[in-house]
């Protein structure tokens, strides 16, 4: 009984920030460019965590170089994915998401204001479009957060890759970084709405240079990057906690 007490007081508390957050956000978005509040939301995220009683640990962040446009792929697990890789990577940086996000309430407004970039699982030519506005963005010197697996991990392991952000990091030539959250399954799953305070492990792998892989097929990088992702788990996962 007294989890589902403390879950409930957690969801009032980080409803209450998260509102707070979709305000600053869609008042910042209408008087200041992107670059110039990106560092009050990425503090804004991590306070939400915080006041969750989510604790992040950054592994590795001293290999990434903020002022480098990479692309950042990470396992898909619970809710607070977009708040964790949104407060802790240091660039300057925005999403892929489901384009069904952009309906949901209040989160939907948040989120395109904030310049997300919606893509479709069912339809192929909206997909690709969004890839190629995902695509400009790298050439403007935006960093990409995308999550290959496209839908939350319900058994904590990850799901088959798509194949189309390997399209677009080959045709941007930008280096990629495999980001894995350990602990992260353990707080929140999908299949319950439940969430049990503790510590998350952000691990930054070692930098894909576009060089290593350009003359790979994208089925062929999708299985590198799967593989680089998944070692970082096995390595990291039996000193989580």
């Amino acid at each position: 009984m007294i989890n589902y007490i403390i879950s409930a007081v957690l969801y009032i508390i980080g409803g209450f920030v998260f509102f707070a957050i979709g305000i600053t956000v869609i008042f910042l978005t209408h008087f200041f460019k992107p670059q110039q509040y990106d560092k009050i939301v990425k503090w804004l995220c991590r306070l939400l965590l915080r006041l969750m009683f989510i604790r992040v640990e950054t592994i590795g962040k001293e290999k990434i170089n903020p002022q480098q446009t990479y692309i950042f792929m990470a396992n898909h697990v619970n809710i607070f994915d977009v708040f964790i890789l949104n407060g802790y990577i240091p660039n300057f940086v925005r999403g892929v998401e489901l384009e069904s996000h952009f309906n949901w309430p209040i989160w939907g407004k948040v989120i395109s204001r904030y310049g997300n970039i919606p893509i479709s699982q069912t339809r192929f030519l909206s997909a690709i479009k969004s890839l190629q506005k995902a695509e400009q963005a790298i050439r403007d010197g935006t960093s990409i957060i995308i999550l290959p697996e496209g839908h939350r991990t319900k058994d904590g392991k990850l799901l088959p890759f798509m194949r189309g952000p390997f399209m677009m990091a080959l045709k941007t030539k930008v280096d990629i970084v495999p980001v894995v959250m350990i602990g992260a399954y353990e707080i929140k799953k999908v299949t319950h709405w439940l969430i049990k305070p503790g510590k998350i492990r952000l691990i930054f792998g070692d930098i894909i240079p576009y060089q290593l892989v350009k003359d790979m097929s994208s089925k062929e990088l999708k299985g590198y990057v799967k593989n680089k992702i998944q070692e970082l788990i096995d390595t990291h996962s039996d000193t989580s906690h």
